[in-house]
Formats: C-alpha cells, sequence, structure tokens
C-alpha cells in the first residue's frame, strides 16, 4: 500500500457540550466507527494476534491500530488495548472478545506473592560486622541468636566472626530474559538497517518499536524494547539518535564520530554502482560530475563520511594542507596535476578518486582508524615548517 497511511475515522459523541465535566470529556470526546472490515477472533487467541489480523485486513499498521486502541489521552505505545475500544471498532460485544481473548483482561494472581528478600548494602556491612563481633565477644551469644538480632543468615553471621572486612560482593552474570533474546537479533538488525541509511544515525525507541510490529511482525512489550537497548553497547538517547554535528577542529574530538560497518558497506555499495553505471545516478562520468555528487554525499552526512580524508590524501601526498580533497586526487593521479583536464586525464583522476576512497574506508573500518589518520596528519604537520611559524605567531599574540 503506497501513500499516508489509513486513520480511523472518529465522529464526534452526541450529547457532548462544553459544559461536560472536564475529567468526563478525554473519554467522551470521540464516538469510535467500527471498522469496514469485521474479524472473527479465534478460540483462545491472544489480543497481539488478533490486533494484528484486525489492522492487516484493514491495511492498517499494527503499531498504530495498537496505539489507537490504547486510547487517550496519550495513545502511548506499548500499552495494553483497551476492551471497551477494542469492541466499539470490531463492533462485537465486549464480554464476548473477553472470553475469546485469553489476555484481554488482566487476570489478579490467586497467591499472593511471596515478600522479597532483604539484603543489606554494601555500604552498611562494615557497621553490620563490627556489631555482630561486638555483640559476640560482650555477650558470647551462639551464631543462631546473633542471626535473629541482626535479621541476617547464619552464614553471614560466620564471615563476620572470622573477619571483620566483609567480602566483595559477588557478581551475577547479566540475565537475558526470553523475550529479550526473540527480539535482541531483530532489533540489531533493525539498528544497522536504518544507520546504514541515515548516515549513522539510530532510530528512536518508539520507531523501532512501530518497526518490530509492522515489519518484522514481532510483537514485544514498549518495555521490553527499553530495557534491551538500554544495556546496548551502541544506542544513547543522548549521542547516536541525533544528527551528529560537523567535526570542531578538534582531532580527538573528530576521531569520537560515529561511523560504523555497515555503514561504510553502504557507501561502498553506492560508489561502485555509480562507478560502473554513473547514468543511472545522473552523472555523466567525469571527475567535476563526481565530486559534486560525492561533496553532497558528504553533506547529507553531516560531514561524516568523509571526514578525515584531506589529512589522510595530504599525508599520502606529503603535501597540501592547504588544498581540498578534489585537487588532491588530482594531484596523486597518474601524470600529476594537469590542467586543464584532457578527457584521458579525467578518466585517470575518476579511476583514481575511486581507489582512493576505497583505501580510505578500509581504514576508516578500523577500530582506531580515524584517530590513527589525524594522528599521523599531526604528526607529519609537527614536521612542516608553516607549523612551527603559527606556533610562533600564536605565541606572540599571547604575550
Amino acid at each position: 500500500m503506497t501513500g499516508a497511511p489509513a486513520r480511523l475515522p472518529i465522529q464526534p459523541s452526541p450529547g457532548l457540550g462544553e459544559d461536560t465535566d472536564p475529567s468526563v470529556r478525554p473519554h467522551l470526546a470521540e464516538h469510535l466507527v467500527p471498522l469496514p472490515v469485521r474479524v472473527r477472533p479465534q478460540p483462545a487467541e491472544s489480543v497481539d494476534s488478533y490486533v494484528r489480523r484486525l489492522a492487516l485486513a484493514n491495511h492498517l499498521k499494527p503499531s498504530y491500530l495498537r496505539s489507537y486502541l490504547a486510547g487517550p489521552p496519550d495513545y502511548g505505545p506499548g500499552k495494553r488495548p483497551r476492551p471497551d475500544r477494542l469492541a466499539a471498532l470490531t463492533g462485537r460485544q465486549q464480554g464476548v472478545l473477553e472470553r475469546a481473548l485469553s489476555d484481554l483482561v488482566r487476570q489478579k494472581p490467586a497467591n499472593p506473592k511471596k515478600p522479597k528478600r532483604s539484603f543489606t548494602k554494601a555500604a552498611d556491612k562494615p557497621a553490620l560486622f563490627a556489631a555482630i563481633r561486638r555483640d559476640a565477644e560482650a555477650e558470647r551469644l551462639p551464631v543462631s541468636q546473633l542471626a535473629r538480632r541482626h535479621h541476617v543468615s547464619p552464614a553471614t553471621v560466620r564471615q563476620a566472626l572470622n573477619s571483620p572486612t566483609p567480602p566483595p560482593r559477588k557478581k551475577r552474570p547479566p540475565t537475558l530474559g526470553p523475550a529479550k533474546g526473540r527480539i535482541g537479533p531483530t532489533i540489531d538488525a533493525i539498528l544497522d538497517e536504518y544507520a546504514a541509511a541515515h548516515a549513522g544515525r539510530f532510530p528512536t525507541m518508539r520507531v523501532i518499536w512501530e518497526k518490530l510490529l509492522d515489519e518484522h511482525g514481532v510483537t514485544a512489550a514498549y518495555a521490553t524494547v527499553h530495557r534491551y537497548l538500554a544495556s546496548h553497547p551502541h544506542w544513547s538517547t543522548d549521542t547516536l539518535a541525533r544528527q551528529p554535528g560537523q567535526p570542531s577542529g578538534d582531532f580527538l574530538a573528530a576521531a569520537q564520530l560515529p561511523f560504523y560497518g555497515n555503514v561504510i558497506k553502504h557507501y561502498r555499495a553506492l560508489l561502485t554502482a555509480i562507478r560502473r553505471d554513473p547514468a543511472r545516478h545522473g552523472l555523466d562520468g567525469s571527475y567535476a560530475t563526481t565530486t559534486a555528487f560525492l561533496l553532497g554525499l558528504d553533506a547529507g552526512s553531516s560531514w561524516s563520511m568523509l571526514t578525515g580524508f584531506q589529512e589522510w590524501l595530504v599525508v599520502r601526498l606529503g603535501k597540501g594542507h592547504d588544498l581540498t580533497w578534489p585537487v588532491l586526487v588530482r594531484h596523486l593521479a597518474p601524470g600529476g596535476w594537469v590542467y586543464p583536464l584532457s578527457a584521458p586525464a579525467d578518466i585517470a583522476a575518476v579511476t583514481t578518486l575511486h581507489r582512493l576512497i576505497g583505501e580510505f574506508f578500509t581504514t576508516r573500518e578500523q577500530p582506531d582508524g580515524l584517530a590513527r589518520i589525524f594522528r599521523d596528519y599531526q604528526s607529519w604537520a609537527t614536521t612542516q615548517d608553516w607549523y612551527h611559524l603559527a606556533e610562533a605567531a600564536d605565541l606572540g599574540e599571547t604575550r
């Protein structure tokens, strides 16, 4: 289906005036119209399965319908569908849906949960051990009575009697629930695919949740997605979900720009397609149009695609720190700088450009590739006379 996604029809609720109680208004502000395609629930079917079938039958996104069924005021993602709204949209009685769908209404647990165990904080343990040792020495109490007095286990009492220093708490391995293990590989695939298409940026949590439902057919609680991403080594709400800025000129800061392997693969495939068939991408195959296309592609990635390319070329050429990378590539082409470009020199320059960018991407793929590029450039710069002249000028201004 193309175009804008379908939206559910809403009609004003009859009898709703301006004098209606504001606390009741959010629940009465709309009258839901049943969907055109009625889907019969299957026996013992889950709500997630039924909502998905209902959405697909009516050409709606499952994530949109599920959020819509959660109702006002926020239509939050991941919230449970309200039975009354589901009954109104399906044109069926709410009681029938509650009997057919096993988890439409939450069942209260029959047995109360056991009280949680209490743990002594690591900062309080030295004082606890001192109190146990003091009572044992002053009153000569047995281990069992000391354990009851201080509300600890006999093993803890024996540890306190053996040494006044508490042992370090054992580190538990991270637990991975069945839901997180089920959706983890799919979320990783979503992150890689989105980063490759958006110049290294990662999607927001809501976009990931919607893609799980709409594109991968995976139903997961919003909290489960949140817990998985909270411990993810790359995803971050502060940096990776936002567009990275242009380098400030600080080599070490610029080396921290995110540039992932899958993004490089995406750019490699695109440049290979341009080299094989430039006319398909609106290019005539000349060096001028190829460099213009690459400059636009770099600008679209917030100047992160070719970060370090000019410095890498300068070190390779041994000069040209004040030249742009399109000029440096022509200096590195067979025959050196030629002006104006003849037809053979133009072809050689395009071939050299593709070869150098491929080698540059190979360097960038290394874990410390960008940092090493800037370190090599700075090491080369310190050997140049102009670098020391600039340092002397800066010192003169400070004095």
